[in-house]
């Protein structure tokens, strides 16, 4: 039976986690501990306030049961952001005798007779305000560019970003880079409006999918970006002044 455990989590698929396993790695090696000493857990996808995390759950139950010796994490923030579920878990590596040992953190481990906790404490909260600061400020800077009439986030079809944030209709597709022009989506909504299939319009216009030109076409308010040439939403009705209806 293993007497190591490790734990990593990320708060999205995509994110990197190549320098949690590094780190972990790194330790278990130094420390000589053979890899058929060690279970691994892992949640992808999970913020550190989630509860429900699975393999988090887990791993509190093989706590609990006494069945390691030692945890390895990166840092703290890892194992949970939301105090309850922070407590719980070192609650329950005390219960059961379970050492966590912590790479990159300002304390190397937290023992069972609480050596090391405190610091664990301070700096998990210290962690969640420069957290809190950063949501607060990347917040702030979504709302200024908002106010200048920047588009944040994915940009319609047949649409573009200029170098300053602001959008701009495609009037002369790339084709290679995989541009859609805005006239081209136009006129793929007008076949549509005419009888022809999503399926036999799509296929005629380079680049533009199948399931893009449905989702436009059965939205009243995108409808109007390309039939109209205006817009509820004051950055896109900017972007369209120079189109006719």
């Amino acid at each position: 039976m293993a007497t190591y455990a490790t734990y990593i989590r990320a708060s999205t698929d995509t994110q990197e986690t190549a320098h949690q396993r590094s780190a972990i790695d790194d330790w278990l090696s130094e420390h000589d501990v053979d890899t058929a000493e060690v279970d691994h857990y892992a949640d992808l996808g999970h913020s550190g306030s989630d509860p429900g995390r699975e393999q988090f759950r887990e791993l509190i139950d093989a706590i609990e049961c006494s069945q390691y010796e030692t945890v390895v994490v990166w840092e703290i923030s890892r194992l949970a952001r939301l105090g309850s579920i922070y407590q719980r878990f070192f609650e329950s590596c005390e219960d059961a005798g379970t050492t966590v040992a912590i790479t990159d953190g300002w304390v190397e481990e937290v023992r069972p007779d609480g050596t090391g906790k405190l610091i664990a404490d301070i700096s998990a909260a210290v962690a969640e305000e420069e957290r809190r600061r950063l949501i607060k400020r990347v917040e702030a800077g979504v709302a200024r560019a908002q106010e200048q009439g920047k588009w944040l986030g994915a940009v319609p079809v047949g649409f573009e970003r200029d170098a300053d944030g602001y959008l701009q209709v495609v009037l002369d597709p790339d084709r290679d880079a995989g541009k859609v022009g805005y006239l081209d989506v136009r006129r793929a909504i007008e076949r549509v409006d005419e009888g022809e299939s999503y399926r036999r319009v799509a296929r005629d216009v380079p680049n533009l999918a199948r399931t893009t030109l449905m989702s436009i076409h059965k939205d009243d308010e995108r409808r109007q970006w390309y039939l109209d040439g205006e817009a509820d939403d004051e950055r896109v009705d900017a972007a369209l002044d120079p189109i006719e209806p």
